[in-house]
C-alpha cells in the first residue's frame, strides 16, 4: 500500500501563505488599475481616496484587535478574518466586473477590506510564528518572506498581464479565490503548539496610547514607522498611477512586473535580517534598510530623466529588487522591535501600536502622493520623498540611544 505524503505543518503554511500574498498582489493592482481607469488624469487622486479611505478603517479596527484575541483567541481570529477576505473580495471583483461605476464600487468596498487589512495584519506575526517554530519574530517573519516573495513574484507578474488582457474586476475577484486555500488549512491544520494563542491583556485605543506614551523605545520605532508608511510605502501601493503618469504601456503589466521585482527583493530579507542583528539593534537596522530604500528611490528618479523606453521597464523592475528588499527588511526589523518594546507578555501589544501608528498615517500619505502625482509629477513625487526619508535618518541616527540594545 501506498504510503500517505505528509507535508510538514511550516511547508503546507508557507505554501498557502504564498498564495494568499499572490492573491493579494493580484487584487491590489486590480483595485488600482480600476480606480486609475475611471480617473480623468493620471488616477492618483482616486487611488489616493480608495487606499486612505481602506487605512482609515484599518487604523479603526487595529484598536479592537487586543479585545477579540483576548476573547477568541488569535488563530481563530485570524482564520475568520481570512474567511472574509475570501468572501468580500470576490464579491466586489464579481460586481465591478459587471458595472461600470469602478470608483463608486471600491469606495464603497474600502471600509470593509480596510477592517480585514486592520485585524490580519496585526495577527499575522504571532500566527506565521506559531506555525513556523522560530526562535523569534523576527526571524519568523523574515522566513516567511522567502514564500511570500514567490507568491507576490507570481501574483504581480502574471496579475498584470492577467488585468491587461480581461478586467481589473478580474484581479480582484482572483485575490478572493487565491485566499480560499489559505482560509482552509487554517480552519484544518491549526499549529500544535498553541501556548499564548489568547493574550493575557485586551487592549483598548486608550491602553495602545499609554503603552506609547509609557515606552520610548516604542515611540522611536513608532515614529520610524510612521515615517516608512508616508515616505515610502505609497510608492507600491500607488506604482499603477505613477507608472500611468511616466506614461507607461500596457498599464497594469508594466506595474506587475515592477512590483515582481519589489517581490523578488523578499529572497534577500533573511540573509539582510540576519546581517543586521549580527551586528545592531532590531532598531538601528530598520534605520540602514531605510536609508537603503531612499537611495534606490533617487536612483529611479534618475532613470525617468534619463529615459530609454526600450529598456525603462527593466531597470525600473530591478531597481524594484532592492526598493523590495528594504522595505521588507525594514518591516521586519520594525515589526520585531515593536514586540520586544512593549512589557513582557504584552509583544501583541506593541505590534497593534505600531499597526495602529501605520495606518493611521498611512492614509495621510497616500493623499499626499495621490495629489503630487497628479499635480506635480511622479518623478517630482518620488524624489521629494526620498529626501525626506534622508533627513527623518540623519535626525533618528542623532536621536537615538547607543548601544546594541537600543
Amino acid at each position: 500500500m501506498a504510503q500517505r505524503l505528509s507535508i510538514p505543518l511550516s511547508t503546507g503554511y508557507l505554501i498557502v501563505s504564498g498564495l494568499a500574498i499572490a492573491g493579494t498582489l493580484v487584487g491590489q493592482l486590480g483595485a488600482t488599475s480600476a480606480t486609475t481607469y475611471a480617473s480623468n488624469g493620471s488616477g492618483g487622486v482616486e487611488t489616493g481616496i480608495y487606499l486612505a479611505i481602506l487605512l482609515v478603517f484599518a487604523a479603526l479596527s487595529t484598536a479592537y484587535v487586543g479585545r477579540i484575541t483576548h476573547r477568541w483567541g488569535r488563530l481563530r481570529v485570524f482564520s475568520t478574518a481570512q474567511v472574509c477576505v475570501a468572501v468580500s473580495w470576490s464579491i466586489v471583483g464579481i460586481v465591478e466586473i459587471i458595472t461600470s461605476e469602478s470608483l463608486l464600487v471600491m469606495w464603497l468596498a474600502a471600509p470593509v477590506l480596510g477592517v480585514l487589512f486592520g485585524v490580519t495584519t496585526v495577527v499575522s506575526p504571532f500566527v506565521t510564528h506559531a506555525y513556523l517554530s522560530q526562535t523569534s519574530l523576527t526571524v519568523s517573519m523574515a522566513r516567511r518572506n522567502i514564500a511570500a516573495g514567490v507568491g507576490a513574484m507570481l501574483g504581480a507578474s502574471l496579475g498584470g498581464v492577467l488585468i491587461h488582457a480581461t478586467d481589473p474586476g478580474v484581479g480582484i475577484l482572483a485575490n478572493g479565490l487565491l485566499t480560499i486555500p489559505f482560509a482552509v488549512f487554517l480552519l484544518a491544520r491549526p499549529p500544535v503548539q498553541n501556548d499564548g494563542d489568547r493574550p493575557t491583556t485586551q487592549n483598548s485605543a486608550r491602553d495602545l496610547v499609554e503603552l506609547l506614551r509609557s515606552s520610548p523605545q516604542l515611540r522611536r520605532v513608532g515614529f520610524l514607522t510612521a515615517s516608512l508608511m508616508i515616505c515610502l510605502v505609497p510608492l507600491f501601493t500607488m506604482i499603477v498611477p505613477i507608472l500611468n503618469d511616466l506614461d507607461q504601456s500596457p498599464l497594469p503589466s508594466g506595474a506587475g512586473l515592477m512590483l515582481a521585482g519589489v517581490a523578488a527583493g523578499r529572497f534577500f530579507v533573511p540573509t539582510l535580517v540576519r546581517r543586521a542583528l549580527s551586528t545592531r539593534s532590531q532598531f538601528s537596522g530598520a534605520i540602514r534598510a531605510f536609508t537603503w530604500a531612499s537611495g534606490f528611490m533617487i536612483v529611479f528618479v534618475i532613470s525617468t530623466l534619463v529615459s530609454v523606453i526600450s529598456i525603462d521597464l527593466v531597470v525600473w523592475t530591478l531597481i524594484g529588487v532592492g526598493l523590495g528588499a528594504s522595505r521588507f527588511t525594514a518591516r521586519a526589523l520594525t515589526i520585531g522591535a515593536a514586540a520586544d518594546a512593549g512589557p513582557p507578555g504584552k509583544d501583541i501589544s506593541g505590534v497593534a501600536v505600531l499597526v495602529l501608528i501605520g495606518t493611521i498615517a498611512s492614509p495621510i500619505g497616500m493623499l499626499l502622493w495621490g495629489a503630487s502625482v497628479d499635480y506635480l509629477s511622479s518623478p517630482t513625487t518620488v524624489g521629494l520623498a526620498a529626501l525626506v526619508i534622508l533627513v527623518i535618518v540623519a535626525v533618528l541616527a542623532r536621536s537615538r540611544p547607543q548601544g546594541r540594545n537600543d
